[in-house]
């Protein structure tokens, strides 16, 4: 089975050079790499808005799964990693955010609080799995 992979035009961009892609299809399954409030630059969008940057990051997995012609429908895992403590209200901030781009029943959701992400102002990263037929 060949891979496929996506890097949707005028997508955000890590400021080093890494041979990563933003999504990679095997047979039915697609993987969409953590994506982050950036810029094509490498700048963080709306540093340390936890809110802000879940928009964006949920906006940015829908054009990579676009770019496979899937929708955020076909996701059926996602993880979210933000920075915070690992309060229920630093969890309720993003989640409430990314679980408004799904419609019932979502997709099975992992939360997971980290003291930090590569950048300062970054607090959001997140990475999907979806099935196509």
């Amino acid at each position: 089975m060949d891979r496929e992979h996506v890097w949707p035009q005028g997508h955000w961009d890590w400021p080093v050079k890494l041979p990563y892609k933003h999504g990679v299809r095997k047979g039915n399954l697609i993987f969409v790499g953590g994506q982050v409030a950036m810029d094509e630059q490498g700048a963080v969008l709306h540093p340390d808005d936890v809110a802000a940057q879940t928009r964006v990051a949920m906006e940015n997995i829908q054009v990579v799964l676009a770019g496979f012609g899937a929708t955020l429908e076909d996701v059926v895992k996602l993880n979210r990693f933000y920075v915070g403590s690992g309060t229920a209200a630093d969890w309720q901030e993003g989640a409430l955010v990314a679980a408004s781009f799904f419609t019932e029943p979502g997709p099975a959701a992992t939360g997971i609080p980290v003291p930090a992400l590569a950048y300062e102002g970054l607090m959001v990263e997140i990475e999907v799995i979806a099935i196509v037929e």
